[in-house]
């Protein structure tokens, strides 16, 4: 909250809405109310954290809107930097320095984990994801396109995906955000060794990416729906257990667009390809 109040761009409305919180985080923001920056709502009752986030955004009156995720600190030309380099299109996102738990920098930046992008294209929204939604600023004549966020899919990623079919997204290479790392952190940043799962978690998993997928192919520009549509079928035949070897040539082809957000060697990605080609059974 105070690395919000100290930003250096002077024209800042603070949005927060409590969802229905049973812990202590009501009276710390009761803390703030009388800064007339900020405006305050508590939900009476829980709406879980999509609708929460969606209620939230409908309250801002800017002609940009920044999102504030879980205890991350933002450097104090954030905005002002952001605003300035965002130009014409719908979403920029910055780079981000990863802390501990106090504060403590692990020594790496979001870039070292991932391939930064600007551009129009999409397809590496499909395995991977490279806007944060604790790094982004957004053009508010993009909400139209991006609320209600489809259920179940991430807002940060829902978004970056639609502004790059549409205005294409845009990336500032500069570390304007501390990002926070810890056990309770929603979003895992630093990848941890696979473990085997059951066949049960690997069929929900099946299922959501193939959600996902055929959302991208609903929304895509039309001239780009045949390469989702393609996917689409083919993934949905590793519902009959059986190897996808037609998904997997696909894949292949398709292998650079699919790993562009990812710093992943190129047979480290032939390998995953091989995997999200297994079939799956209930």
């Amino acid at each position: 909250m105070d690395s919000l109040l100290a930003q250096t761009y002077a024209y800042i409305e603070i949005i927060i809405s409590d969802d229905a919180s049973n812990d202590s985080t009501r009276q710390i923001l009761k803390e703030y109310e009388t800064n007339p920056s900020i405006t305050l709502f508590f939900q009476e009752k829980n709406l879980g954290a999509g609708k929460n986030f969606e209620f939230a955004v409908k309250q801002a009156k800017g002609a940009f809107i920044a999102f504030s995720d879980q205890d991350d600190i933002w450097l104090p030309e954030k905005i002002e930097a952001m605003y300035r380099a965002i130009g014409d299109s719908f979403l920029i996102y910055s780079d981000s320095e990863l802390v501990d738990e106090n504060g403590n920098s692990l020594h790496k930046n979001l870039s070292s984990l991932r391939r930064m992008y600007t551009g129009d294209q999409a397809k590496g929204f499909v395995f991977s994801n490279v806007v944060w939604g604790h790094a982004m600023l957004i053009n508010s004549q993009s909400l139209p396109s991006v609320i209600p966020v489809p259920a179940g899919i991430p807002h940060d990623i829902w978004m970056g995906f639609k502004a790059a079919t549409i205005t294409g997204i845009k990336y500032l290479d500069r570390p304007l955000t501390k990002y926070r790392q810890h056990a309770d952190t929603v979003t895992k940043t630093i990848a941890v060794k696979a473990v085997s799962k059951p066949a049960a978690i690997k069929y929900e998993e099946f299922t959501n990416k193939l959600y996902w997928i055929g959302i991208m192919r609903d929304h895509e520009r039309p001239e780009r729906k045949e390469f989702y549509q393609r996917l689409y079928e083919l993934y949905a035949q590793k519902s009959t257990g059986r190897y996808g070897f037609k998904l997997l040539f696909f894949l292949l082809r398709h292998r650079a667009a699919l790993f562009m957000f990812t710093r992943k060697k190129w047979t480290s990605q032939v390998i995953e390809l091989i995997k999200q080609a297994r079939g799956v059974s209930r």
